[in-house]
C-alpha cells in the first residue's frame, strides 16, 4: 500500500500537466528580387510579406503581452531566407546597445530567430543580432545552446525614432533541411528589452515547460528551394615570434610560421564534412592552471574551435573529452622509470602534435543523427642524456595515434531520443588500444512532463596485459518530473571498479555507487517584491562498487531570489552529519580515509548588470567535526562599463583551508624510511586568484580584448600523521619540519597569464587576429610572505612571450561559381 501511494504521489502531478498553447503559423513569401541588407525595410519585397506580431512575455511576466510591439516578416528566394524585424520602442533614446565581440551579448537589447528545419522538437539553429549589428549564432540541442557553432550570414540594423530595425539574410548553405518540394519548418522569434529585463516570444515559451525548440510556431510557404552546394574553404597563414626567458637571465628568441586550411563540404542536404589540415591552435586562450592536491585529474576547458564547433553529437553519453587529442603523451611518465643510473631526462614534450582531424555529422529526414570523427596525432620523443658520456638518445613517449568516434542519435516522439556512441583509440606498436561503447536515452510523455532517462557504457583495453583490469562498465537510470513549478526526480548511478573511458573521455574516479533524490520549486511570475524565485533540495547516498561498501551520505538545500529592481541574492546549505569514507585519498587500493562530518553554508548577491557599476559577491564557510578544520572562501567581482565600447571586469577570490588533512607524496628517501605507512599531513592551504578583463570594441567587426590572470596557491604543512588500518589519522614519529617551522613538503605554486587579442572581421567569415600571450609558471618550497612579495617573486621568474598574427579567409565555392556565371552578386 505504501509503494502504491508513493507511486501515485510521484506520477499524479505529471499526468495532468499539458500545455494548451495553439501553434502559430507564418507564411513565407517568395520574391523575385532580393532586398538590400541595409537595416532599412524599404524594399518592395517586404511590403508583400505576412507579419508575425503579438509577442508574449517569457519573463518577467510569463504569458503577458510584450510591453513593446514587434513585427517580423519572412521572405525567401532560391539562395536565402530573409527576415525583417521592426522592433518598436516608445523610448528609443533609452535602448541599451553595448557593443561586444561576436557570440557575446552584453548590456544590450537583441532580436533572434530560431529555425528547426526537421521539426524534431530538439535541434535548431539560432541567429541573433543587437541594435549595433553584433552577430550571435548557435546550435541548439538536448545539451542546450552551443555558441561555438558559427555560420556565415549577413545582418544589418538601424536605430530609428520608433525603435530599431534588424534585417537578416541567412543563406541556405548555413542551414540543414530536407530535400523536398514543399517545406514546413518550426520557427520562433524572440526579443529582449534589456532595460526592462523583458524577454518575449512570438510563439509563447512557457518557463514551466521543459524545452525551447519544442515550443515553436511553424513557417510555411517554402517551396522549390534546394540545399545548395556547400563547399567552404578556410585557408590560413600565421606567424609567431617567441621570447623564452631562461634561468640564467638570458632570453631565447624563436620565429615560426604556419599555413593550413579548414574545409567544410556538404555531402548531402543534411550532412557536412569538416576537416582541419595542419591546424594551428597557438592563439587559443591560456588554461586556468591550478595547484591540484586531490587524487583526481583536473579538467580543462576546450578552447580549440574545431573541437568546440558542431560536436554536440559526439558529446552525448559523456565519453568524449576532446582535450585528450593532442594532450599528454601516453608513455610520458614511463620515461623516468626507464632511466639508467647515470641518465637524466633532458627534454620532454607535454603535448602531442595534431596532424589532422575530420568529422562528418548531420541528421536524416527521419531524425537519425549520424556523426563520424577521426583525428591523428604524431609520434613524440623525449631526450635522455648520459651524464658520463654526454651522449643523448631519443625515447618514444607517444606513438602515432588514431582517435575515432561513431555516434548515432535517434530522435523519438515527444522530444525523446536514444543515443549510441563508440570511441576507439588505436596506437601504433605495442602500446595498448582502447574502446568504449556507450548509450544514453531520454523518454518523455506527450505532455513533456514525465521523463525516464538513463544510459550505460562498456570499455575494453587491448594489449593491456592484465585481463582482470582491462574492461569495465557503468550505467545509470532516473525518473523525473521535468515541467511545472514543482519538479523532482530520483536516480541511481553505477561505475565498476575498472571502468575507464579516459583514453578519449573523462572520468574523475570509477568504482562508485550513488543514489539521489532531488526536488526543485520555482516561482516564475512576479510576487510581492520579487520577479521570481528558485529553490531546491537534494539528498544522496554514496558507496563503492567493489567491494560493495557504504561511503557516505549528504544533503543540499538552496534558494535564490530576483527582486523587481533586478537585485539577486541567495543562499545554500550543504552537509553530511556523519563520517564519510574516502577510498581515493590514500592512493592505495583497499585503504580508506575517514573524513569527519561537515556543514557548509554559502550566501551570494548580484547587483543589476544594467547599471554602469555592478558587483557580485559570494561567501562560503564550512566546518568539519575536527578541531581547527574549517575553510573560508570568498569572491568579489565588480564590473565597470565606461561606455558602450569600453568595459572592465575584475574577479578577486581567496580560499583558506585550515588544519586540512590529506595525503603526502613522499620523496623516495622518506618513503623508504616509513616503509608501507601512508603519511598524511595537517596543512593550511591558501589560494588567491586575480583576473582582470578589459574589452574595447571598436565596431561590430573589430575589437580588442585583454585578460590577465594571476593564481597563487600555497601549502603550509603543520604536522604529520600516519593513516591507521581503520582509516583514522594518528600521530607519527615521522617529521619533515625544521626548527623554523618549514617543511620540504611546503608548496607555493604560481600561474600568471596574459592573453591580449585584436580581432578584425574584414569580410563575412574572414578575419585577422593579432595575439600577445605571456606565461609564467613557478613552483617553490619557499612561501612568500604575502601577495605583494609573491607577485614580485613571480615577475622575476623566467617568462614566455609570444606575439602572433593570423589571417583566415573564407572562400565559398558556390558563390565563386555563381559569380563566374552571372557576374556581381547583389547583397
Amino acid at each position: 500500500m505504501n509503494r502504491l501511494l508513493f507511486t501515485y504521489l510521484l506520477l499524479a502531478p505529471m499526468l495532468g500537466f499539458c500545455s494548451d498553447e495553439v501553434k502559430k503559423k507564418l507564411n513565407a513569401v517568395r520574391l523575385a528580387e532580393p532586398p538590400r541588407i541595409d537595416g532599412v525595410l524599404d524594399d518592395a519585397a517586404w511590403a508583400t510579406a505576412e507579419i508575425a506580431t503579438d509577442f508574449l512575455q517569457n519573463r518577467p511576466n510569463p504569458g503577458a503581452q510584450a510591453s513593446q510591439k514587434t513585427e517580423v516578416r519572412v521572405i525567401y528566394d532560391d539562395e536565402a531566407i530573409y527576415i525583417g524585424a521592426t522592433l518598436f520602442d516608445t523610448a528609443s533614446d533609452s535602448i541599451l546597445h553595448q557593443l561586444s565581440a561576436r557570440d557575446e551579448l552584453e548590456n544590450t537589447d537583441y532580436f533572434g530567430i530560431m529555425l528547426s528545419c526537421f521539426q524534431d522538437g530538439i535541434n535548431a539553429f539560432e541567429f541573433i543580432t543587437t541594435p549595433d549589428g553584433v552577430q550571435f549564432d548557435a546550435q541548439v540541442s538536448t545539451y542546450g545552446e552551443d555558441p561555438n557553432w558559427n555560420a556565415v550570414w549577413q545582418c544589418n540594423t538601424s536605430i530609428t525614432a520608433d525603435g530599431w530595425i534588424a534585417e537578416f539574410k541567412i543563406p541556405y548553405s548555413a542551414l540543414r533541411f530536407p530535400e523536398k518540394e514543399v517545406q514546413t519548418w518550426d520557427v520562433n522569434f524572440f526579443r529582449t528589452i534589456r532595460r526592462l529585463r523583458e524577454q518575449s516570444f512570438w510563439q509563447f515559451v512557457d518557463p514551466q515547460v521543459m524545452g525551447f525548440v519544442n515550443q515553436s510556431g511553424e513557417l510555411t510557404g517554402l517551396e522549390n528551394i534546394k540545399p545548395p552546394v556547400r563547399i567552404f574553404f578556410y585557408p590560413y597563414a600565421s606567424g609567431y615570434v617567441e621570447f623564452q626567458g631562461n634561468d640564467d637571465g638570458s632570453t631565447s628568441t624563436g620565429f615560426s610560421y604556419n599555413g593550413g586550411m579548414d574545409v567544410k563540404v556538404g555531402l548531402s542536404d543534411a550532412f557536412t564534412l569538416d576537416m582541419t589540415l595542419i591546424p594551428d591552435f597557438g592563439q587559443v586562450q591560456s588554461d586556468n592552471q591550478v595547484l591540484n592536491l586531490s587524487p583526481f585529474e583536473v579538467r580543462f576547458d576546450e578552447n580549440r574551435q574545431f573541437f568546440t564547433e558542431g560536436t554536440e553529437l559526439f558529446n552525448k553519453a559523456g565519453v568524449f573529452y576532446s582535450r585528450r587529442i593532442g594532450g599528454t603523451p601516453v608513455n610520458l611518465w614511463n620515461t623516468w622509470d626507464d632511466l639508467d643510473s647515470n641518465e637524466v631526462v633532458e627534454q620532454f614534450p607535454v603535448t602531442t602534435q595534431l596532424l589532422n582531424a575530420t568529422k562528418v555529422s548531420g541528421r536524416t529526414s527521419r531524425g537519425l543523427g549520424i556523426g563520424v570523427f577521426n583525428a591523428v596525432t604524431g609520434r613524440e620523443y623525449a631526450t635522455i642524456k648520459d651524464t658520463l658520456t654526454g651522449d643523448s638518445r631519443r625515447y618514444e613517449v607517444s606513438p602515432l595515434v588514431n582517435y575515432n568516434i561513431i555516434a548515432l542519435d535517434q530522435n523519438l516522439p515527444n522530444n525523446s531520443y536514444f543515443t549510441l556512441i563508440n570511441t576507439n583509440v588505436m596506437r601504433d606498436g605495442s602500446v595498448y588500444d582502447a574502446n568504449v561503447t556507450a548509450t544514453e536515452f531520454s523518454l518523455r510523455n506527450k505532455s513533456n512532463v514525465l521523463e525516464i532517462e538513463g544510459g550505460g557504457a562498456y570499455n575494453k583495453k587491448f594489449n593491456w596485459g592484465d585481463n582482470d583490469t582491462d574492461d569495465g562498465y557503468a550505467y545509470n537510470l532516473g525518473i523525473n518530473k521535468i515541467s511545472g513549478t514543482l519538479t523532482y526526480g530520483i536516480a541511481a548511478n553505477v561505475e565498476s571498479k575498472y571502468y575507464d573511458p579516459n583514453d578519449l573521455g573523462f572520468l574523475s574516479s570509477p568504482n562508485e555507487l550513488s543514489s539521489y533524490i532531488w526536488l526543485n520549486y520555482n516561482r516564475y511570475e512576479p510576487f510581492g517584491k520579487f520577479n521570481n524565485m528558485w529553490s531546491g533540495a537534494s539528498w544522496w547516498v554514496d558507496g563503492l562498487h567493489t567491494p560493495s561498501v557504504y561511503t557516505g551520505w549528504g544533503m543540499n538545500y538552496y534558494v535564490g531570489f530576483n527582486t523587481r529592481k533586478f537585485f539577486s541574492f541567495g543562499m545554500s546549505l550543504n552537509s553530511s552529519l556523519s563520517e564519510s569514507y574516502d577510498y581515493f585519498e590514500p592512493r592505495v587500493d583497499g585503504r580508506k580515509f575517514i573524513r569527519p562530518a561537515y556543514v557548509m553554508g554559502n550566501v551570494w548577491i548580484s547587483s543589476d548588470y544594467r547599471k554602469p557599476l555592478a558587483i557580485d559577491v559570494n561567501v562560503e564557510l564550512s566546518k568539519r567535526d575536527e578541531v581547527g578544520w574549517w575553510s573560508l572562501y570568498w569572491r568579489v567581482a565588480p564590473r565597470v562599463r565606461v561606455n558602450d565600447k569600453l568595459s572592465f571586469n575584475y574577479v578577486f577570490s581567496h580560499g583558506l583551508r585550515t588544519a586540512e588533512r590529506g595525503w603526502v607524496n613522499l620523496t623516495d628517501d622518506d618513503q623508504t624510511v616509513v616503509g608501507d605507512d601512508i603519511i598524511f599531513s595537517e596543512r593550511n592551504v591558501n589560494t588567491f586568484t586575480n583576473v582582470l578583463s578589459a574589452n574595447y570594441i571598436f565596431t561590430n567587426r573589430m575589437g580588442l580584448t585583454f585578460r590577465l590572470r594571476h593564481y597563487w596557491s600555497y601549502v603550509d604543512v603543520q604536522q604529520f600523521f600516519v593513516l591507521d588500518d581503520a582509516g583514522y589519522t594518528v600521530p607519527t614519529n615521522f617529521t619533515a619540519i625544521d626548527d623554523e617551522g618549514t617543511s620540504i613538503y611546503d608548496q607555493s605554486f604560481n600561474a600568471f597569464n596574459i592573453d591580449m587579442v585584436y580581432t578584425w572581421v574584414f569580410s563575412p567569415g574572414s578575419q585577422l587576429s593579432v595575439v600577445w600571450k605571456n606565461s609564467i609558471i613557478g613552483f617553490s618550497e619557499e612561501i612568500p610572505r604575502g601577495l605583494i612579495d609573491d607577485f614580485s617573486y613571480t615577475m622575476d621568474l623566467p617568462q614566455r612571450n609570444s606575439i602572433s598574427i593570423k589571417a583566415l579567409y573564407f572562400v565559398d565555392y558556390y558563390s565563386l561559381t555563381k559569380k563566374g556565371r552571372s557576374g556581381k552578386i547583389r547583397n
